[in-house]
């Protein structure tokens, strides 16, 4: 350890600049042949030099200078080229660069933490601006060490350091962006984890801004012009927008009073016109994306002051209607339906007519500006609907036989965007048949052969829309023929080989199942796209946007008529696709099947049938089809998790009751390439061997895991928080399942090796260390496994003992 600092002469001549002694009687000293201004002396000796009680005797002298060497470069030196280091006790020297080149390339720095040494306001002021001098250097050595120290010197909640790793996400060097990213807490390591939970401590909302804000003081400027030039690199934007939006939620999460706050409100009316700011033609796509997305997360926790605010910047909102982007044009459309909440009826009505005109017009318009128009036109609407008074009836009238016309001439694309925004007016009101000629007509009626050939083309993403759009039309919906004739349309879907289609299926049937825990609100006035991507409902996790709302998302005035059409949708599953001969129906089934009990799972519906949910998907493991293999095998994790405790006694006494009949060639886990998954039986073996068979649900939930991972449909039902909990529970059971899993992983089944292996990496964060503090257990298990009479038990325990054994001291295997 460091035991002692002498801080040498300022004289321009050959001494020692600094000199540690260590407790092993080594000395390091530091020379340097120029002037050193004494303030950067000062400030050396300031930044944490004990901190270097890191270095340990068996370091090799250039290895324990390094972490001043660093500082000293990267903050002292404004010449970096011509300093040299001497190292005397080696007799050797070596040039500042290639040490900078060295520190970069080895990654042995040490992170110390932040900096709470107790260190003077001054000198901490000074190292702020030479850390911020340095960012800006030429030499990307220097800018990589100085967003390095502004990353670890400082805490998290430090502005002056977070600032600096904003400014270095724009850098030339990918080493440099990498590590701002990290200062920031934005890399997608940090951004994903099992828990869903983030321990960061972000920085005062209010103090980050003021500290950009004096930055860049022109941000100060208000102007409803896109034509201003960018202040910041369009990637600094980027991560500027990101960071202070963790900020808004991280403060508002511990503290939602904040909200009436009238520093507060300053806070965001500033952080406001820094991402109008950020709108510039001259930023970037992502940039835009961005900026347009977090305005609509800031107006779904404060709708009243957001909505007030861009009440006056219609204009503005409707130039972004027509850009190239298209989430940025849904956003915008978003951020107008928001804003003419606090618009007056015949304001609101007017931007209706004129959105109309523009698309019904003569002069036709490019394609980015109809979809933008047609969007807005669902959102304004929608929000006009619900309000006392309504826009005029014939105004109403007149836009919904527009969108009925768009959808019937139009191409699929934008067809589908005219049924989205009539589900999105369905939100609010049931919709009216159409009066034509003092005839009415039914809207679903008009649409219904040309519905059923958009959703019979090739168009995935245009029929995922039409298909969500149906199940929104459904919400409010008191009409049995038309329930009936929706129903129809998406089983029409029971034979497609398209998963994405499915799923958005599955989704338009909870929507008419009842009880999706979402609201109008929540799908137009949030950064809503579908349920599966909005939270995880199965696990309580409901993100801060949505937790403001009631979580009903069925009108209690068609809970009767909801009630006969669950009726039918249980026997379209139950008596014709779960069983069917078909194999792509009995997939569509499980998709479905899976898809409602994930949504609609705690519906009192629901919790009355899962003993038979649970015989369905236990049927379905022992398919051939992967995809409904593994739907079935998630599908019974997720019933075992929606029942109370009596339930689940219930449910695995019926799982045991039906292992010998059902489960011999059923499979759980294996990857996304095909082949036969691996076998459900010796999953059930491992939890009877340990004595407690409810623990299969865990181990099926493990084994799935990892291919959850890496699909769309893993991460659309949040499987990681399902996996993490399964985690928990099975950690009390370690030692005994530790050498059961170490012989199951050499198992002559690959499918059998690939369950075991996932199961053995959610539970274990360090095999090797593992294995080491249960080497004796392992290897009795094994030596007594190798006499079993199972011929497979016998081959796997010889070969994870020829494994295990390998590398190991005698003493380690010799009988005691």
């Amino acid at each position: 350890m460091v035991s002692a600092l002498v801080i040498g002469t300022l004289e321009p001549c050959k001494e020692p600049l600094f000199e540690a002694h260590e407790s092993n009687g080594d000395n390091i000293r530091f020379w340097e042949d120029a002037w050193l201004e004494r303030k950067i002396l000062l400030l050396g000796f300031q930044i944490s030099i004990a901190s270097l009680g890191y270095m340990a005797a068996e370091y090799r002298i250039f290895g324990r200078a390094r972490v001043l060497i660093e500082y000293l470069n990267n903050i002292a030196y404004p010449t970096i080229e011509d300093r040299r280091v001497w190292i005397p006790d080696s007799n050797k020297s070596f040039s500042i660069k290639s040490c900078f080149l060295n520190i970069k390339d080895s990654g042995n720095i040490p992170n110390f933490g932040p900096y709470n040494m107790g260190a003077p306001t001054t000198v901490l002021k000074d190292l702020e601006t030479l850390l911020l001098k340095s960012s800006q250097e030429e030499q990307s050595e220097v800018r990589y060490c100085a967003v390095r120290w502004a990353t670890y010197l400082f805490d998290s909640q430090h502005c002056p350091s977070r600032f600096i790793c904003m400014l270095g996400a724009a850098d030339s060097s990918l080493d440099v962006r990498e590590m701002a990213l990290e200062g920031l807490f934005l890399m997608k390591h940090d951004e994903l984890s099992m828990s869903g939970k983030s321990d960061v401590r972000y920085p005062n909302l209010e103090a980050m801004l003021d500290y950009i804000l004096k930055q860049q003081p022109k941000l100060l400027d208000s102007t409803e012009m896109r034509e201003q030039r960018l202040l910041f690199p369009s990637k600094t934007y980027v991560v500027m927008v990101k960071f202070l939006l963790k900020c808004f939620e991280s403060e508002l999460e511990e503290n939602r009073s904040l909200q009436e706050s009238s520093m507060f409100q300053s806070a965001i009316q500033n952080m406001c016109l820094l991402v109008e700011h950020a709108m510039a033609f001259e930023g970037s796509i992502e940039l835009h994306a961005n900026a347009s997305k977090t305005l609509i997360a800031i107006g779904s926790c404060i709708p009243e002051m957001i909505a007030s605010r861009y009440a006056q910047k219609v204009s503005w909102i409707k130039q972004l209607l027509s850009h190239v982007d298209l989430d940025t044009r849904e956003s915008a459309a978003r951020l107008l339906g928001i804003a003419s909440s606090t618009l007056p009826i015949a304001a609101s009505s007017a931007i209706i007519s004129e959105l109309v005109a523009s698309v019904s017009g003569k002069q036709k318009l490019r394609f980015e500006a109809q979809h933008g128009a047609l969007c807005a036109i669902g959102y304004v609407t929608a929000d006009c609907m619900s309000r006392t008074p309504s826009i005029p009836e014939a105004l109403f009238q007149n836009t919904l036989k527009f969108l009925v016309d768009v959808v019937n001439s139009e191409t699929a694309t934008l067809a589908s965007v005219a049924m989205q925004a009539l589900g999105h007016i369905a939100l609010r009101v049931q919709l009216p048949a159409l009066i034509n000629d003092s005839n009415s007509i039914d809207i679903l009626t008009i649409l219904n052969e040309k519905l059923m050939k958009l959703l019979s083309g090739d168009d995935t993403k245009a029929i995922q829309k039409i298909v969500i759009a149906i199940g929104h039309i459904c919400v409010m919906e008191t009409s049995t023929s038309r329930l009936n004739l929706v129903l129809d349309l998406i089983f029409s879907l029971c034979r497609s080989k398209v998963e994405d289609v499915l799923f958005a299926a599955g989704e338009a049937l909870s929507f008419l199942w009842g009880g999706v825990p979402v609201t109008a609100d929540v799908i137009l006035r949030t950064n809503y796209s579908t349920l599966s991507t909005s939270s995880n409902f199965l696990m309580g996790d409901v993100n801060l946007a949505l937790s403001k709302y009631s979580a009903n998302g069925t009108n209690t005035a068609s809970e009767d008529f909801h009630s006969t059409i669950r009726d039918m949708i249980t026997r379209k599953l139950f008596d014709n696709l779960l069983y069917s001969t078909r194999k792509e129906e009995r997939c569509a089934g499980a998709v479905w099947l899976l898809s409602i009990t994930m949504y609609c799972g705690h519906h009192p519906a629901i919790q009355k049938m899962l003993p038979e949910i649970q015989e369905a998907f236990s049927h379905l493991l022992g398919e051939q089809n992967e995809l409904t293999q593994e739907l079935a095998s998630q599908g019974m994790s997720i019933v075992y998790e929606l029942g109370d405790e009596s339930m689940k006694k219930n449910l695995v006494n019926a799982l045991l009751a039906e292992d010998s009949e059902v489960f011999q060639e059923g499979a759980i886990g294996g990857g996304l390439n095909g082949g036969k998954l691996s076998t459900y039986k010796e999953l059930c073996n491992l939890a009877n061997e340990m004595g407690q068979p409810d623990l299969i649900y865990r181990f099926m939930d493990l084994a799935n895991h990892q291919t959850s991972l890496n699909s769309k449909r893993g991460a659309a039902f949040g499987f990681s928080k399902i996996a993490k909990q399964a985690g928990d529970v099975l950690k009390p059971h370690l030692r005994l399942l530790i050498p059961r899993l170490v012989r199951y992983q050499y198992d002559p089944d690959k499918n059998v090796q690939d369950a075991m292996s996932h199961i053995w990496k959610s539970l274990v964060e360090d095999s090797k260390k593992t294995i080491d503090e249960h080497f004796d257990v392992i290897v009795d298990d094994l030596l007594l496994q190798c006499g079993s009479r199972l011929w497979r038990s016998r081959e796997a325990s010889c070969l994870a003992l020829a494994d295990i054994i390998q590398g190991r001291k005698f003493d380690q295997l010799s009988p005691e």
